[in-house]
């Protein structure tokens, strides 16, 4: 494996098929509920017996209803965050959008499986029309036969809508997991939950089913015209005669429905989330080259692929940072492993870096409003600054550095003595014993010279300042303008009162749909963070492992240096966003939760600020004995001193402690 080359395994390939080994877990399952849901359906009619023997045809088919919403999680669960900023875009966004017409249609199929095997139980299940005591031409429709059919598909665009809308279909990961997770631990741990979540899901689409279809009833007639003319009905639109008997067995019904789609996507969750492990053995390894088939892993950036990209990431983040021997035999042989361009190091630096750029270049950016709003904020600090110390442009310049070697005379210190006489730098003053050279005397004092000078250079002069005094009395003039000036005062007054409404409006009920929150803001810059931190992981580690485990020196001085000076970005600007939050950010009290440490550190960007800083810190100390000699950027350098001297005051409190113990 260490000078070898061999054929590159796709990584995808080999994730699919233990996922789908996984997944065979759900088909079973879904199996017992399926048997589970067929008896208690018929419990509010009795008949015991026929029940038991109904369930023989009846679980097949509440099964394929049950494994069309493991099919449709397989094709559309997601990884990532939204980009949406606000909860009105991600709702046009999310009900617009050919992935919620493809979603929606698995869940209306697996509803109509279910309500057809029920209405068998129901009296009115052939009666799609009423006889009438009178008489007439034709018999009119049965209402409570339409609003049954009406029904399940109702149900099913509203739970897919409010599951496509709030990301139920994210797929949730932690970074740095290296633990295996066990489904039998968690399967059942939720259980409650989603039988409380159901009554109350089911209450709401219940009791908004009749208001909904009162409103679209004559849609519904009037696009159905023709067919009720074949089958020799009348047209006209029949009252609404639901009995409440019908009423409570749909919603007896739609209550099993919304609870087999709860249970089938909690244990879909659970399966598919089980990470890098199969078993105790890493993915790749099923690989006759794990280290290549991980790096195709790392470079399928297909969206298609999210989940197996993130599970490389993950793998790449447990081989780095894990003491099992498999992980340790895979990360010696990260150091050794080639491919046909060379040694695999490089190119898993390079997607490491990649995604942690990318990142960074994300949390990083402002909108133009946003960054007007810091720039303002910016030059208000530089001015309360300037009046806390005491500066201003018309000072000398000898005030501003104190330890400064070239001081005046005459410069007076704030407390009497010059700062040159404190300093222990001695002060620099010019030999007056060295006198110009008389070849520059003599043409000093020439007559040429002073003719040159009064001819030439004292009119440039005079020409330069005149243009300089036109062009700045010009934009003083400009800037004096009474109808400019006017205009400007008036768009400032416009946009305040605007910003005020604005906000006013965000804090209605109404306004909730348009507010960019912090919790938003900060998932559609990081859309995700498992990548992001399994990348930073794994650099990290990979480099703090390489002093006893790169036999072969692969990683060089200037990949150390390479790693710092990447890790201080991500740490400047998370660090940037926890102390100037966006202004388009919509907080309640803002100065309040401003203020509010928990609520600041607690966030997403917060809490990849804290990894990337301690995987920092790590780093710095680790390498401590070099940091001396590595060429890093002037931030860097002076973050990683900030690390060790915070390293050696811990040290030293430390062993203070602990003599103060022996004392």
């Amino acid at each position: 494996m260490s000078g070898s080359i061999s054929t590159v395994g796709n990584y995808q390939s080999y994730f699919n098929k233990v996922l789908k080994k996984r997944l065979k877990y759900v088909n079973n399952i879904a199996i017992i509920i399926a048997v589970v849901f067929s008896i208690t359906l018929n419990i509010p009619f009795g008949q015991f017996w026929w029940n038991l023997l109904y369930t023989t045809f009846r679980s097949p088919i509440i099964f394929v209803s049950l494994f069309l919403i493991k099919q449709s999680r397989t094709k559309f669960s997601v990884v990532e965050y939204t980009k949406h900023k606000t909860l009105s875009s991600q709702i046009y966004y999310s009900i617009f959008s050919i992935t919620f017409l493809k979603n929606s249609l698995f869940y209306i199929l697996s509803s109509y499986f279910v309500f057809f095997i029920y209405i068998f139980q129901l009296p009115f299940w052939s009666q799609y029309y009423l006889v009438s005591k009178e008489y007439r031409k034709k018999p009119e429709i049965n209402d409570e036969w339409i609003f049954y059919w009406y029904f399940p598909l109702v149900l099913s665009l509203l739970y897919s809508g409010q599951h496509i809308v709030f990301q139920r279909n994210r797929l949730n990961f932690q970074y740095g997991s290296s633990n295996k997770i066990k489904p039998d631990n968690v399967l059942l741990a939720k259980v409650p939950k989603l039988i409380g979540g159901s009554i109350g899901l089911n209450l709401i689409i219940t009791f908004s089913s009749p208001i909904i279809y009162w409103i679209l009833k004559p849609i519904i007639y009037k696009s159905n015209f023709l067919i009720i003319l074949l089958f020799g009905l009348d047209p006209t639109i029949p009252k609404f005669n639901l009995s409440f008997t019908t009423f409570l067995s749909i919603s007896y019904l739609s209550y099993h429905v919304i609870l087999g789609w709860e249970l089938m996507n909690h244990v879909f969750n659970v399966y598919s989330t089980i990470g890098c492990l199969d078993g105790k053995k890493p993915i790749s390894t099923y690989s006759s080259d794990p280290i290549n088939t991980l790096l195709s892993g790392l470079r399928n950036v297909d969206v298609n692929y999210q989940l197996s990209r993130l599970t490389a990431f993950q793998e790449l983040a447990y081989i780095s940072s894990s003491d099992d021997a498999e992980a340790v035999k895979l990360r010696q042989a990260i150091y050794n492993a080639r491919s046909r361009r060379g040694f695999i190091w490089p190119a898993i630096l390079d997607e490491c870096s990649l995604v942690i750029k990318e990142t960074t270049a994300s949390i990083n950016y402002r909108s133009a409003s946003d960054l007007k709003v810091l720039k303002q904020h910016q030059l208000t600090i530089k001015e309360e600054l300037k009046k806390s110390t005491g500066y201003s442009k018309s000072s000398d310049d000898s005030d501003i550095f104190g330890n400064s070697i070239y001081v005046s005379s005459s410069a007076p210190s704030s407390s009497g003595i010059s700062p040159a006489t404190t300093s222990t730098v001695k002060q620099y003053i010019p030999d007056s014993s060295k006198n110009p050279t008389s070849l520059e005397a003599k043409i000093l004092g020439s007559k040429a010279y002073k003719t040159f000078e009064s001819q030439v250079i004292i009119p440039l002069k005079a020409f330069i300042v005149s243009v300089l005094d036109n062009n700045a009395a010009k934009s003083t003039n400009k800037s004096k303008n009474p109808l400019i000036s006017n205009l400007k005062q008036s768009i400032e007054k416009l946009t305040i009162i605007i910003n005020k409404y604005n906000q006013k409006f965000l804090s209605t009920y109404v306004g909730v749909l348009f507010r960019i929150t912090l919790k938003r803001d900060t998932e559609t810059r990081v859309i995700n963070a498992v990548n992001f931190g399994n990348a930073v992981i794994a650099i990290s580690n990979l480099l703090i492992h390489s002093i006893e485990d790169d036999k072969n020196g692969i990683i060089t001085d200037s990949n150390i240096c390479e790693i710092l000076n990447l890790l201080e970005k991500p740490i400047r600007a998370t660090n940037n966003y926890i102390e100037f939050l966006p202004a388009s950010i919509y907080l309640t009290d803002f100065q309040k939760q401003r203020e509010n440490k928990k609520l600041i550190n607690n966030h997403l960007i917060g809490v990849l600020h804290d990894l990337v800083m301690s995987e920092f810190f790590q780093i710095c100390v680790k390498f401590n004995y070099k940091l001396n000699d590595l060429v890093l950027n002037a931030r860097t350098y002076k973050l990683a001193k900030w690390v060790i001297d915070v390293a050696i005051a811990d040290q030293q409190s430390q062993q203070q402690h602990q003599r103060r113990k022996l004392v």
